[in-house]
């Protein structure tokens, strides 16, 4: 899927997409600037509800999961803004993860913002997630955890895996 066709999808009526300046002012408040992939999708849409069928598989092909809500730099939408889910995130998580989308079951779908790991798209499974204690990274990454798990390289590898029902046949 394009980045057009995602956006089209995207229940977001009236909202105007951010400014460059907002998007730096989120940028310093997380410590890094944001893959350019990612910045144009930022600029160009505010976020909100997927209305639209944006289903995604797991890199070795099997379903995963479909996109329901798209967080962006809404200062009016409280579900949708990817301030306030940094600052109070539903499920558990660390700061080297910024969430960016929700998936039907409300699993996070994150991009890492760290050195190591920076642009890559992950999935927390909420489910099996460390609740009663602090957890690294790289613990939930491990064979041991596996409750963030990898799903693209980029954000626009990502996008480009996006697919509508009829066209998975």
């Amino acid at each position: 899927m394009d980045l057009a066709k995602f956006i089209s999808g995207i229940d977001c009526p009236d909202e105007e997409a951010p400014s460059e300046a907002a998007l730096v002012a989120f940028e310093t408040s997380i410590g890094c600037r944001l893959p350019d992939d990612y910045r144009r999708f930022l600029l160009a849409c505010a976020g909100g509800y997927c209305r639209g069928a944006a289903e995604f598989n797991w890199p070795q092909g099997h379903w995963a999961g479909a996109v329901q809500m798209v967080f962006g730099l809404r200062p009016d939408e409280p579900d949708c803004s990817l301030v306030l889910v940094r600052q109070e995130p539903q499920w558990p998580t660390v700061d080297e993860l910024l969430w960016i989308m929700s998936d039907h079951g409300g699993n996070p779908i994150c991009m890492t913002i760290d050195k190591a790991h920076f642009g890559k798209i992950w999935f927390i499974d909420h489910e099996v997630a460390e609740y009663d204690k602090p957890w690294t990274l790289a613990e939930a990454m491990s064979d041991k955890w596996g409750y963030v798990l990898e799903l693209a390289p980029t954000f626009g590898d990502f996008l480009a895996g996006l697919y509508e029902e009829a066209e998975a046949a």
